[in-house]
């Protein structure tokens, strides 16, 4: 753990993560508060569902306009304005439900106005550790770490404040965090004096280089397995034996992203990451009804999750130019909202007409492919051993 704790001595590293971890933790309450809230409110869950994925698209199409934006005229006027739009929009969905309608057009101006955070932050993270290739990938191993922990925390706090209160609490506390997270976060010396130069591309360029459609191929499909196995985990086993599946996912993926994140990697290492989570998926099928196999399994899959983004994140900021590095974690989260989305949408209807059991085997499948890609993409994949031989 010595990696870690030189890591977060170097200067402006703590600052940086934990405020970008409080501007993003809105994200993990988010979707659970605002279909329990809708759901009350009109009585049905179609308007709910309706606002997610409005929500998701809107986010899909500004992620990459806002990560050209902050590599045109810089972080801090792209994110002060989202950190200032977007509780508002929430606010709107808690406070002036005036129909169906507009409720689902709040939420598409949500998704529209969602803080680029994520990318921001890894586009700063190489100017913290640039002299150092080991620390820099334990920076992204804990980044990834972190995003597990808002996906595990986040909704259980909010099932809690809805619990012991109303939907209006979680909403306001959303609102509030992301306001004073967005703000630490973007008024940080290190962030507004980080050495990004401004990019002159047109949006969409980035899109030429191959080893950026791989990321985001690779992106879109492991994401998508991911709301597979959570729809195909509730079908399997109810929704109370689910929340502790798809916790031992979250878990396991901690686990692995501390044990092996920051580890020095070849070219083949996200395919051997992303061949981990298929071993897991595998076993599924052993018993694919019994809480307690499935809890196994997810924890082996999750070894390879964290790991896994922390290698993109890694190879990202090792073959990116830094002035790109903006857009393409914007078309990077496009590709994540996409495949979420569809992932949800298909594992829906696969457990509707066949079974909770095929829709483990479309999120196997998913991870499959995007083992494939990563495997066909490991010629133009950098190398980080020869980085550090050529160092010493």
């Amino acid at each position: 753990m010595r990696i870690y704790r030189d890591l977060f001595r170097r200067p402006g590293v703590s600052q940086v993560l934990w405020s970008q971890l409080l501007a993003r933790f809105a994200f993990g309450m988010q979707t659970i508060t605002i279909i329990i809230h809708l759901q009350r409110t009109f009585d049905n869950y179609s308007v709910a569902g309706l606002a997610i994925g409005a929500s998701t698209v809107g986010g899909a199409v500004a992620a990459p306009i806002l990560g050209q934006l902050m590599a045109k005229i810089g972080i801090k006027p792209v994110i002060l304005t989202c950190t200032i739009l977007a509780p508002i929009f929430m606010l709107l969905i808690g406070f002036f439900p005036i129909n169906e309608q507009f409720s689902i057009l709040f939420a598409l101006f949500l998704g529209l106005t969602t803080p680029p955070i994520q990318p921001a932050a890894r586009a700063v993270y190489p100017t913290l550790v640039e002299d150092n290739e080991t620390q820099r990938n334990a920076l992204y191993s804990i980044d990834a770490i972190l995003q597990e922990i808002i996906w595990i925390v986040g909704p259980v706090l909010a099932t809690l404040m809805i619990a012991f209160s109303n939907t209006i609490v979680p909403i306001v506390t959303m609102a509030a965090i992301q306001l004073g997270g967005g703000l630490w976060f973007v008024l940080l010396r290190r962030v507004n004096a980080a050495p990004i130069p401004r990019s002159r591309r047109r949006l969409g360029s980035v899109l030429k280089s191959k080893l950026v459609i791989v990321m985001i191929a690779v992106n879109l499909l492991f994401v998508g397995s991911f709301s597979a196995l959570e729809i195909g985990a509730v079908a399997a086993v109810g929704a109370k034996e689910a929340g502790f599946v798809i916790a031992m996912l979250s878990i396991g993926s901690v686990v692995g992203g501390l044990a092996f994140g920051h580890r020095v990697k070849s070219s083949a290492a996200l395919t051997k990451q992303l061949a981990i989570v298929l071993i897991g998926d595998l076993l599924i099928f052993i018993n694919a009804k019994d809480p307690i196999w499935l809890g196994v399994c997810l924890f082996i899959s999750g070894i390879g999750v964290a790991t896994a983004f922390a290698t993109i994140g890694a190879i990202i900021g090792k073959a990116v130019k830094l002035d790109d590095t903006t857009e393409v974690y914007g078309w990077i989260g496009s590709g994540q909202n996409i495949g979420y989305g569809l992932g949800a949408a298909i594992a829906g209807f696969v457990v509707d007409h066949f079974s909770s059991t095929h829709s483990f085997a479309l999120a196997t499948g998913l991870d499959f492919i995007a083992m494939l890609v990563a495997a066909a993409a490991i010629s133009i994949t950098p190398n980080f051993y020869k980085v550090k031989e050529a160092k010493e």
